[in-house]
């Protein structure tokens, strides 16, 4: 199912609805202030501002909360930098939500530098405004990972605030009993609000990309919609690893009773299912009917959660400006790893220094009743390896 949102003047907008998902759909209404947004965006489509800053800066710049501004002051959609001119519309429509669009944004930034922590690109964060630098003008697979996993933030951390109860306009999760839950349990307690994070996440980050006007079938257009299926993959990532949490009641601890409730998945789990997706990312290209088709046919077509990337990855051994590559020079590497993080790999055969350091570290910890712990401080002598 579809809906549209036709504006005067304006094409109109068409957005996939959730009817599809395996959840009831409601029409609440902090759904209906989430339609009324999508329409008020449909006019911003027409004009394409190339821009090399992202919403991704929210991650780096430290936001107010709304309530914190004094009188006169300057409004705070104004003083981000990053945004579309869709998100800054949504952000005057929502200027509540903004501090957890940045926690999102910096929580996938975090799980992207831990994800890749062993890799010659490790997610590296150039500046505070393209975030990431050049290296994000390519459609590599590095590219998908990171804007998935930046999606994926946003809905958890706006799912969160939801039953925090620091959003004006959603509140705990509503979502259906699971059919699967003994009937003796008690389906209830305050959820997580993963239909709303979805939604929202949905609308504000994928503004950007529908603003957009390149010619269909181009390469600016291929490259859009591959930035709109990884947003999804990261959205559904949350989604779909939200599961049911329970706890017991009863006398002395009984467990007579359960009440249970939708929490969000550990964050690193979901990065950890998007590393999966990175490494099983699907090629594609633009094909003659102005839609992303497979590079080999031989493979599956990617579902809405998988990863798709247009361009091959750039050499990320050498320092280049012109990719944003910043090489592995200086890295450290593990001498005796045959993995990624091996020295061989990660310096990427140009060898490495050698050198020791001082390494700090607790031991010799006992337990004292009651009830602490102490512990001494041990210093050891360690080899370290750096690339050349």
């Amino acid at each position: 199912m579809q809906s549209t949102f036709p504006s005067a003047g304006c094409v109109a907008v068409t957005r996939r609805t959730m009817d599809n998902r395996p959840v009831r759909r409601r029409r609440t209404g902090a759904v209906r202030h989430l339609l009324l947004a999508a329409a008020f965006l449909a006019c911003s489509s027409q004009l394409l501002v190339v821009d090399a800053n992202s919403w991704w800066s929210l991650a780096l710049t430290p936001i107010q909360r709304p309530e914190m501004y004094i009188i006169g002051a300057q409004p705070l959609c104004s003083q981000l930098s990053g945004l579309s001119q869709g998100q800054r519309k949504l952000c005057q429509l929502y200027q509540d939500h903004m501090v957890y669009i940045g926690d999102g944004a910096k929580t996938g930034i975090k799980e992207c530098q831990y994800q890749f922590r062993q890799r010659r690109w490790n997610c590296s964060t150039v500046d505070n405004t393209s975030v990431f630098g050049r290296v994000m003008q390519i459609g590599s697979r590095e590219t998908a990972f990171t804007y998935s996993i930046s999606a994926a933030g946003v809905v958890n951390a706006i799912s969160r605030a939801c039953r925090e109860g620091e959003l004006s306009t959603c509140g705990c999760s509503r979502a259906a009993r699971p059919r699967d839950l003994p009937r003796d349990w008690l389906w209830g307690g305050c959820g997580d609000n993963v239909h709303y994070g979805y939604r929202f996440a949905r609308e504000f980050v994928d503004a950007r990309e529908r603003e957009k006007n390149y010619p269909r079938g181009s390469t600016e257009h291929a490259r859009t919609l591959m930035n709109l299926q990884n947003n999804e993959a990261g959205r559904q990532a949350v989604y779909n690893l939200a599961n049911v949490a329970c706890k017991c009641h009863g006398v002395s601890g009984s467990c007579s009773l359960k009440t249970c409730w939708l929490q969000l998945a550990d964050f690193r789990r979901v990065g950890e299912f998007l590393k999966e997706k990175y490494d099983s990312a699907a090629a594609m290209r633009i094909g003659r009917k102005g839609k992303l088709e497979l590079v080999d046919k031989r493979f599956n077509t990617p579902t809405p959660d998988d990863l798709v990337y247009i361009d091959p990855s750039p050499d990320y051994c050498l320092r280049n400006e012109t990719t944003g590559s910043l090489g592995t020079q200086g890295r450290l590497c593990n001498k005796t790893s045959e993995g990624m993080d091996g020295c061989e790999l990660m310096c990427c055969g140009r060898g490495y220094d050698q050198f020791k350091t001082y390494k700090h570290e607790r031991c010799h910890c006992k337990f004292h009743w009651c009830c602490y712990v102490k512990c001494k401080r041990c210093t050891t002598l360690v080899d370290q390896f750096v690339c050349k």
